[in-house]
C-alpha cells in the first residue's frame, strides 16, 4: 500500500473556542495521528491542548493544513545534501511555522509546558 506523506505547516483547532494550535511535519498525516493517539491516552506533551481535548468532543476539532511545503522543491533549488539537507529543510518549516503563528495570533512566548497553544 502506498503511503501519502506531506510535509507542511498545519493547524488543530477547537471550533467552539477558536483556541489553536500551529506545528510542523515532514509527515503531516502521520503527526496527525501521534497528537490524536497522544491526547486520547493522555499522553500529549502539550498539557493545555490535552486538557482541552479530554473535557470536549473529537467532532468539535478540525485538523487542517494550512502550507504544504514540498521537499523534493526544496532538494531541486537548494542544492543541499545529506544531513544539511535535512537541517535546512527542518529549518524552513520552523520559519513557516512562526509565519502561521504570527498569522493566527498564537502566543509564540513558550507556555509552562513549552508549547505554543492560544
Amino acid at each position: 500500500m502506498y503511503k501519502i506523506k506531506m510535509a507542511g505547516i498545519y493547524s488543530i483547532v477547537h471550533n467552539p473556542t477558536g483556541k489553536i494550535y500551529v506545528g510542523m511535519s515532514v509527515d503531516i498525516f502521520s503527526r496527525w495521528s501521534n497528537h490524536y493517539t497522544d491526547m486520547k491516552t493522555g499522553k500529549h506533551s502539550s498539557i493545555d491542548l490535552m486538557n482541552l481535548w479530554l473535557q470536549t468532543e473529537p467532532s468539535e476539532w478540525s485538523f487542517s493544513i494550512l502550507e504544504y511545503v514540498s521537499i523534493s522543491e526544496y532538494k531541486r533549488v537548494s542544492k543541499m545534501k545529506g544531513k544539511e539537507l535535512t537541517n535546512g529543510f527542518r529549518n524552513l518549516l520552523l520559519k513557516k511555522e512562526k509565519e502561521w503563528m504570527k498569522l493566527y495570533s498564537v502566543n509564540l512566548a513558550l507556555n509552562k509546558n513549552n508549547k505554543h497553544f492560544s
